[in-house]
Parts: structure tokens; sequence; C-alpha cells
């Protein structure tokens, strides 16, 4: 059936007609006439009363978008955010497939502003057992609306895109950007996920039956308790793919979030203090032939459904407090990878202008979601489309759904490629701004949604901010550094370094290494900002990138060190003892840990298979590298946990270098310091600390000559990386000397 909502006075009534559509032809019979009111009045509700409602769906009481509960009117009310639209019709179906809808309401533009809404009593929507179906059919410049449109789909037809951008299409249905739940993905219908490029062949083809869906289900409020408030140079980050992390375990939920939540205790047991999880929120596995790691969103207010083991309505959302709950019992946080830099929708096909992809943001407002010119997307991001984020409507949105997240109990973000967050131009022209940006408005924006955020040298109530400086085109790509004091951020000057002086030692210089040792302080300044690590999910992990020979031109290089096991072994060790002693916040792949092979693969982003999924029982057989790998790291970990003075110091103040006959190390000594030549680096701390490093990556054995003593104490070994088993158990005492092996690092303590 199809219902016609008709403005009167910003009031709407919804009678019984007879429409003779291209789809049906059927009597409507309601006992009467309804009323369903649309004025802004009636509709907005005080921040105080939202947050006591008990079914709040607010994302946050700042915009209000998307489709509320409003329990002073016992309505749901719709909201769409659109700068270029000119009318939208609302969209209501009692399926999430193969149905009309039962309901087609044309909404009213709010005065002065870009907000389309509409308010439909709770009880003509549902019994309160179903969830509400709902998308929205938008029109605009290159797409008029006409009162014949249900019986004529071609009319007010101008153009597939316009030359300002606009690309609406009233008869594909898009999802609501602020949905909390999508029905279902793109692949998921009968036709695949090509029935959504849009083209001048279906462009007058009704998709309504098989679009997905936004969905509606009411979702009771809970209390999450909190972790313990840490700074954030505290945490040891462990990177991870939820569905890898427990899909071999033998847990209740294997590769779900209840499988996540089963396995917090042995997270632990690792040492890492916080998770960071690959993007979690909505996006279609099935895309492009490939997309396990989740970087081409498509719900950011939704969980990903098919990490849910509870798959009924709302069961994703239910099951993902669950998982942060326990996390947070176990004192572990959770770090959430969000992209906001592009979407998984919208992208031009064969470079066509008149083939596009579409289902969701560009529908909705081609001109205002993304960059682009006359429909030509930028992408800069690499991933087809570039998100306007200078945009006022996009700025919200984004801030918006880190607001959401956060309410859920999310104590982190990593943001991909959040140098595109920095754009200030609205136009196809790309200008990046630290301050003036998104980038750098959004812990003030957050902080009106009842969201504070975190320097990274602070701690207490609130959120922190970690940014991947760049992205992958464009002049000016490259961000390091210049975001604002609440960011840190992912520092690949340790990530080279650190795996450059194993892999290539005679290409990197003492200066070099001593950089990474202070958090990369001449670039990132002071407060800790430095994350940093060597291997994340992009290009090789640490077991390959140290045991398989890459190409030449390979910018994620890695070596075999002409087959030397012990070598390899010697190397992976020593990378991950120089994160953790690097100052700021270490991150490391749970991957890693426990010495997972994905046999030379560099870019497993499309491997939902045993190349990503890990296996702890591979580090129980104490004769294995696995073991040993896990066992160094446990206790590497801990180590820094035992030194606050390899969390809080600082370094460049702090500490002393020597050379390895004992000498000092001056600062002005330029032959030492910028000597590729110069393979070892020795240091102490000297901010209260009785622990003396030395880092060789030279050939040969090395005679390093320890500093005095204090008075009454003395020297002893703590740990060699070139040991199979690096943390001496027995105190080994050191006269004064000590013989270093080759590419190895050695810690010794006073005591």
């Amino acid at each position: 059936m199809s219902l016609a909502i008709n403005p009167v006075s910003k009031k709407y009534f919804l009678t019984p007609i007879i429409l003779k559509t291209k789809k049906q032809n059927n009597n409507l019979n309601y006992g009467g006439e309804i009323s369903f009111t649309s004025s802004k009045a009636s509709s907005a509700i005080g921040a105080q009363a939202l947050s006591n409602a008990k079914y709040s769906q607010i994302a946050s009481a700042k915009t209000r978008l998307g489709a509320n509960f409003n329990p002073d009117t016992n309505t749901i009310d719709f909201k769409l955010a659109s700068d270029n639209a000119k009318d939208v019709i609302l969209c209501v179906f009692d399926e999430p497939q193969g149905q009309d809808p039962k309901f087609n309401i044309k909404m009213t533009k709010q005065d002065n502003s870009n907000i389309f809404e509409t308010s439909v009593p709770i009880n003509k929507l549902t019994d309160g057992t179903k969830p509400v179906y709902y998308g929205y059919r938008v029109f605009g410049d290159n797409w008029q609306y006409s009162d014949d449109f249900f019986n004529d789909p071609k009319s007010g037809f101008k153009s597939l895109v316009d030359k300002d951008g606009n690309r609406f299409n009233p008869n594909k249905l898009a999802f609501d950007p602020y949905s909390k739940e999508l029905s279902h993905l793109p692949s998921d219908n009968p036709k695949g996920e090509d029935a959504f490029i849009v083209s001048g062949e279906n462009c007058f083809e009704d998709n309504a039956k098989y679009a997905p869906k936004s969905v509606y289900v009411p979702i009771t409020d809970t209390i999450i308790p909190k972790a313990a408030p840490r700074l954030l140079s505290e945490e040891v980050i462990g990177e991870v793919h939820i569905k890898d992390l427990s899909i071999n375990e033998d847990v209740e939920g294997a590769g779900t979030y209840l499988g996540a939540k089963n396995m917090a205790k042995k997270l632990k047991d690792l040492g890492f203090t916080m998770i960071e999880f690959l993007p979690l929120t909505e996006f279609d596995n099935m895309q492009g032939g490939g997309n396990y790691w989740g970087y081409m969103p498509l719900g950011y207010f939704a969980p990903a459904k098919k990490y849910a083991s509870d798959k009924s309505p709302g069961g994703a959302l239910r099951e993902f407090r669950e998982m942060i709950k326990e996390f947070h019992k176990e004192n572990l946080k959770v770090c959430m990878d969000v992209v906001y830099n592009h979407t998984g929708e919208a992208a031009l096909v064969d470079n066509d202008i008149n083939k596009a992809r579409q289902f969701g943001f560009s529908l909705i407002d081609n001109q205002m979601y993304y960059k682009q010119k006359e429909g030509r997307y930028n992408s800069n991001s690499g991933c087809g489309n570039d998100l306007n984020v200078a945009q006022e409507e996009v700025m919200n949105f984004v801030a918006d759904s880190v607001a959401f997240w956060a309410k859920q109990g999310v104590d982190a973000f990593r943001f991909d490629l959040a140098a595109g967050l920095m754009d200030t131009d609205k136009s196809e022209k790309t200008y990046y701004d630290g301050a003036k940006s998104l980038a750098g408005k959004l812990s003030e924006m957050l902080k009106q949604r009842g969201v504070k955020v975190l320097e990274p040298n602070q701690k207490g109530d609130g959120i922190y901010l970690i940014a991947e400086p760049w992205t992958c085109g464009g002049d000016n790509s490259y961000q390091i550094g210049r975001f604002t004091s609440e960011w840190a951020q992912w520092n690949d000057i340790a990530r080279e370094a650190i795996k450059k002086d194993s892999t290539f030692p005679f290409t990197l210089t003492p200066r070099a290494l001593r950089n990474v040792l202070e958090g990369s302080y001449d670039v990132l300044g002071g407060g800790d900002k430095s994350i940093n690590y060597a291997y994340s999910h992009d290009g090789f992990n640490l077991v390959d990138g140290n045991a398989f020979k890459s190409a030449p031109d390979c910018w994620h290089y890695s070596t075999d060190y002409q087959g030397d096991k012990k070598r390899q072994e010697g190397a992976m060790k020593k990378q991950i003892a120089l994160v953790l002693l690097s100052k700021g916040t270490p991150m490391l792949q749970v991957g890693d840990v426990i010495g997972h092979s994905k046999n030379g693969d560099d870019n497993s982003y499309n491997k939902d298979d045993k190349t990503n999924y890990l296996d702890f029982s591979r580090t129980q057989d104490p004769n294995s590298r696995e073991y040993r790998i896990c066992e160094f790291t446990k206790k590497m970990i801990d180590f820094r946990k035992a030194h606050k003075e390899l969390r809080e110091g600082i370094y460049n103040k702090n500490i002393q270098y020597f050379k390895p006959d004992g000498s000092y190390a001056q600062a002005w000594d330029k032959w030492y310091w910028d000597n590729v030549n110069s393979n070892i680096i020795c240091y102490k701390i000297t901010d209260g600390s009785d622990l003396f490093f030395s880092s060789s990556s030279d050939e040969h054995n090395i005679d390093v000559k320890l500093p005095q003593a204090k008075e009454g104490k003395s020297w002893y070994l703590v740990c060699d990386t070139s040991f199979e088993h690096p943390f001496v158990e027995n105190d080994e005492r050191i006269e004064s000397n000590y013989y270093q092996s080759p590419h190895s690092l050695v810690i010794f303590q006073q005591r």
C-alpha cells in the first residue's frame, strides 16, 4: 500500500486515499483521519529529558538527527540533514526486503534550516515487538519533486548528475546516515552489490524492495563501568581484528563481540592494557570481492552485525556493550579504529560520470558529503571518494558519531588517514589547517556533546584521540606533528627506524634511533604524543617482516637474513624491545605477540581465512618460536610497567648517552651521531633510574664498558635479546664490561 501525506499549516494529515501507482492499486481503509504533527516545537526535547529517557536512541543532544523516540509525545521523530535537498519522503516498511513501503510520508523542512523532519506515533509503526525499517527518497535540483512521482518514476528528472555534482535519485532508497543498525548489506540482496551502480540504464528503476534499510529498535540505556584512569603513555596497545582474535578459540561466540568478551582475560594476561580493534562500524565485507578489514564503512553509528552472535534487531549493540563491560571489568580499555576520511559508498564506475555506486550519502546530498567537482570524486584516501569534512553538517556527523561510541564506553579512537580531517576547503581543492579544521575543532565539539577529550599527558574520565597523520595521496598529505595538542599520533618515523635498525642497519644513524627513543620530540614535541610501533595491520607483520624478503620497491620492506633463523628471532625480540622502551605509547599487534605468520602476505585486507586468523595454541609449546616470542613480550611489558621512568620521564632532559668505550656521546659529536657506521647506542636514564641500555646493530661483538655504579651497588644483567630466553632468571653481576653480541639489545640494572 502507499500513503500520501500533504502539509497543511505545518501539520500533516494522513488520509485514506486510492493511489494508482507503478506498484499497486490498493484501498487504504483507516477508521478515520490521523494527524501527525511535524512542528519544531512539538518534537523538541530538552537534553535532560533525553538523558533520562528509558529508550533513548539519541546520538547527541546537539544535533538529534536520525530516528529517535520522543517520550513526551510517544512518537518516533525522524530528522534528516541535507544542504541541497528540496524535498524528502520517508518510507516505512514492515520487512527489510521484498515489500513496498506501508507509509510514504513527505517530510517538512524546518524554517531557515537544512533539517527535514516528521514525527509518527510509535503505535502506528510498531506493536513494540517488531523493529521499524525505513529509508528516504530525496529530491533536488537534478531530480525535482512531482506529485505524480509514484505514478511516473521519470517525473521531475533533469539529469543523473548536474554541474554542481548533485546526484539525487528518488527511485533509489537511501538509508539514514544516523542508523544504529542496517537491515542488510548491499551484497545481501538477490541482485548483488552491482545492483547499486546507478547509470542511464537503471536510474528509473525503483530499488526500495531490496535496498538496505535503516532499523529503529528501542534499546534500553545501560551503565558501563569505566576502567581505571591512566595516562596514555601507561597503556600498552594491542591492535587486532575482532574476528581474528577468537575465531580459533574454544570460547562461546568465537569470532564475535561475545567471543572477544570471552578473550578479555587472555589479552590482559598478555600484558595489554588497551585493545585497538580494526573497524567495527557496519560495512559490506563482500564489497569489491573482499573487504574483510572493514575500512569501507557504511553505518557510522551501527556496530557491524556480522560480528554479533545475536543477530536479532538491536542485538549487535547490546552485545557490543557487554563486550566493553567485560573489558573494563578486566581493567582493559577499548580503542576503535574509525574511518571518517571516506565512505564505502560513492565511487565512479569505469570512470564514467554517469555511472556511480549509490545507496546512502550521495543520494541524500552528494555535494554536502563528498569532495567532488561536477560529480567527479576526489580520492586522496585511495578508496574512491573523500568525505567533505570542511562542511559543517559533516563535522557534526563525525562529532555525533564519536560521541555516540564514547557513550557506549569506548575509551579511545584511532582515526584512519586523519590528515584528511585537517582539510578546510569545501571544494575539490585541499588546504590543511591543524587548528581551523575538523581535527582542530573536534575536541570542543565533543565537549558540547558531553564527552571530554584528554590530552595524551592527562588522565581522568575522558577519551583519547589518536591520528594516523597522513593520507594516501594529494599535496601535503603527510601531516605528522601538525595536529593540535590533544592528538596522539601514529609515529611512522619510529616505525621505519625500528625496522631499519634490524633489517638495514647501515642506513640508520644513532641520531635517528635516539629520536625514536625520545618520542620523536623534534617532530611531536612534548606530551607523550608518539604512538610507537614497528608493525600494524598495513604491510608485513613482525614474523614475516623478519622472515621474508620483499621486492626492492616495496615500501613495507622486509628481509629473511639469508635464512638465519636465530638472527630472525633475535631481530623480532629487539624490535619489540625498542617499541616498549621508546618514549610515548607502545602498540603491538596481538598476532605479533604470539608469533603469527601470514606466510609473506603484506596486504591481507580481503582475507577472511587462516591468513589472518590467530592461533594462540602455538604458544603452548615451550620449544616453539611462538612460545619464546610471547614469553619475551610479556616480560618486556612487565619490565616497562615496573619502571615508571620509561613511561613518564622527559628523556631529552634526563638521559645520558655513551659510546661503547664508556665515554660520553657529546651532543656536538656529529661524526658519531650522524654516521651510519656508528651502529651502537648506549644510554642511561638519570631521572632516579638504575637502568642502563645498549642497542647494537653491528655485525660484530662489541665490548661495552658500563658507567661507574653508585657506591654500594653493582650492575646486573637483566635482558639480552641474543639469548634464546632473553630475561635472565638468576642474578649475573657485571664487573665493568659486557661482551655484547651482534644485533642485540641489552639491559642492565643497578642494585
